[in-house]
């Protein structure tokens, strides 16, 4: 549940933060150009990166989860920056996948550095989102009295 919920979350948390990088004010708008607005920049972006982080963010969080807890003499510390490195590795993998998948040829160097940006972006905000949601449950169940 929690996957899911941390799923959710960074799907609207990215593709906001995305419109707000890319998001032209009016102010610096040429009149002759067509601009979209940010709710529609905020909606494109949650169309195509919703399924991404449901069909693929899940499935390898799992793995990555399985392949860490597998080795569990880490410290905590070790633990985090495995898991970073490997939701980040993952982040970059997706996004190359992405320009296989779009049949993208005329792509250079520089648009795929950008892409492997926004997926380690995207993969670390699922990464911070899911262990908040993780120790905000560990908190409750401490909280919560055991009924006798």
């Amino acid at each position: 549940m929690r996957k899911l919920l941390s799923a959710a979350l960074s799907t609207i948390l990215f593709a906001i933060i995305i419109s707000w990088i890319f998001h032209t004010p009016r102010s610096q708008q040429n009149p002759n150009d067509d601009f979209f607005g940010f709710s529609v920049l905020v909606n494109v972006i949650l169309l195509y990166t919703g399924p991404v982080y449901f069909l693929a963010g899940i499935p390898i969080s799992i793995l990555i989860e399985k392949l860490v807890h597998r080795n569990y003499n880490y410290s905590r510390l070790g633990r985090y920056f495995i898991q970073l490195g490997l939701y980040s590795f993952f982040g970059v993998l997706v996004s190359s996948l992405s320009l296989i998948v779009s049949f993208s040829l005329n792509f250079n160097l520089s648009d795929h550095l950008s892409l492997s940006l926004y997926g380690i972006l995207a993969s670390t905000i699922y990464f911070h989102l899911l262990l908040l949601l993780n120790t905000v449950n560990k908190n409750q169940k401490k909280e919560t009295p055991k009924a006798s």
